[in-house]
């Protein structure tokens, strides 16, 4: 008998579920888990291949009839959905497990979107919000849109997770419509915005609906609110609890999370013993400063980046002590960079020394990359111009997307910048921050562009190519103007 509560907290493949009624059900994989109290299995049951829900803890029975409810909901409207082969308890143990049929050929969107290129993705987002459309046509709103609960196929797109399925009797009338339109598009990559308008033009016909009623301004905004409440509520808080995700370890004089999928032998070792890894004879320093020591060490096959924020003396140790220690911001925005597809060191760990409520040293441990900084490659006279043009414009699209999500870096040294596989990846994140206030942000991101050019303030033509790329992504922004980029080209 499998122990389900265990499995759900730490992982695991190839057991068997004996169901009451029917022949059980084996695992080969576990592909989600939620502590506690769900686990979505990959598997096999009555000799074909199949994808198993299993509930377990309390509310079991709840959650399980309301994602059965929303599978029955939309293959009654015709809309594409696995079918639901069974629904039964657990033998021998308190759960309930739903098998679906496996629909083949099939790639999670999520998946998809992250390997397409820029029509490929356009595709897509047009099938999501057409999907979507449909839907709300049958009274149907699908609360947990994140495209991994759609499977993109030659026929069609397959919804899953019925649990998040909310069933009315009519129609979905524009505004509560408008509101899960903007939940979906908040998903979308900040920089496919512009394409609001004719995505609110694919879903008013597909609904039969006046185009003119409803603004792509509102629309808009309401994306705009939704991305930087669902960075707060999905990344900043996610990622410092345990979830499918990470793991988090909580005990009197430590605090430890660490990236379930990255966790292994080598990294536990590291975990275990930072400090004397940090000071060995052999450990490559990459900074030695008074408040932060960043060292780059070897354990088993992995290349692991240390960076520990230093207590000074008392009276700093007291003033950190009760706030939020640098490897936690950190930390959490390297999880916000990389949910918005932007490029920085894989995240590993977090270790906060602790006693009892009070914080004192940080560390935030992540992937080791390699790669030149942004002033390196431009002072390459080996690398050719249309190359350093299309670094530049790469660069400055970086830049723009922390615009346009208002982030703010808040140290934009070119060295904070390294290319790494032909692209520009973001490093040194602890004094990173998103803003809510329109104007004052922009003051913080001309800030950030300053600081940004006056790394090639005696580079006049790598400034220029700079500027010209900038000016290309931001178009006539006037945030380029309090950054002293005049608005001509060069």
């Amino acid at each position: 008998m499998p122990d389900l509560q265990r499995i759900s907290r730490e992982g695991g493949s190839n057991f068997d579920v004996p169901l009451e009624g029917t022949s059980a059900l084996h695992c080969l994989e576990v592909v989600r888990r939620i502590s506690g109290r769900r686990l979505v299995c990959r598997g096999v049951w009555q000799g074909q291949a199949v994808f198993a829900k299993l509930f377990i803890g309390n509310g079991a029975r709840r959650y399980a009839e309301r994602d059965a409810n929303g599978a029955r909901a939309l293959i009654s409207h015709q809309l594409l959905a696995p079918e639901l082969l069974h629904e039964g308890n657990i033998a021998g143990q308190s759960g309930i497990a739903l098998i679906y049929a496996y629909v083949a050929e099939s790639q999670n969107a999520e998946a998809v979107w992250q390997d397409a290129g820029t029509q490929q993705r356009n595709l897509l987002a047009d099938a999501l919000v057409r999907t979507l459309a449909r839907h709300h046509a049958a009274g149907l709103v699908q609360t947990d849109l994140y495209p991994r609960n759609f499977l993109c196929t030659d026929t069609g797109i397959y919804t899953l997770d019925g649990d998040g399925i909310r069933i009315h009797r009519h129609p979905i009338p524009r505004r509560p419509a408008m509101t899960n339109l903007a939940l979906l598009l908040s998903k979308f990559d900040v920089l496919d915005d512009v394409r609001i308008p004719e995505l609110l033009r694919i879903y008013t016909e597909e609904r039969g609906w006046s185009q003119n009623a409803l603004p792509s301004d509102a629309l808009h905004s309401q994306v705009q609110a939704l991305r930087r409440t669902l960075a707060q509520k999905n990344v900043y808080s996610k990622v410092l609890r345990d979830c499918s995700e990470v793991r988090v370890e909580k005990r009197f004089n430590r605090f430890l999370a660490v990236v379930r999928n990255q966790q292994d032998d080598d990294l536990q070792q590291v975990i275990e013993a930072t400090d004397v890894f940090l000071d060995a004879p052999d450990c490559q320093r990459l900074k030695n400063g008074n408040t932060c020591t960043v060292g780059l060490v070897q354990a088993g096959k992995r290349q692991i980046v240390i960076k520990r924020y230093n207590i000074k003396n008392f009276w700093h140790g007291l003033n950190r002590a009760l706030r939020k220690t640098r490897a936690s911001i950190s930390w959490s925005n390297a999880h916000l960079l990389r949910a918005f597809e932007i490029a920085t060191p894989a995240p590993l760990a977090l270790i906060e020394r602790r006693w009892g409520p009070f914080r004192r040293q940080g560390y935030c441990l992540t992937d080791y990359v390699t790669g030149p900084d942004i002033t390196e490659v431009f002072a390459d006279s080996g690398l050719p111009d249309t190359r350093k043009q299309e670094i530049a414009a790469d660069v400055a699209a970086l830049l723009y997307k922390l615009y346009l999500l208002k982030i703010e870096h808040g140290d934009m040294k070119a060295t904070n910048l390294k290319l790494v596989d032909g692209k520009p990846l973001l490093l040194d994140l602890d004094t990173m921050k998103q803003h809510g206030c329109e104007l004052w942000f922009r003051r913080r991101h001309a800030r950030d562009l300053r600081r940004f050019l006056k790394n090639w303030h005696n580079a006049p033509d790598i400034l220029r190519m700079l500027e010209s790329a900038l000016m290309t992504a931001y178009g006539n922004d006037p945030v380029l103007k309090m950054a002293g980029i005049a608005q001509t080209r060069h």
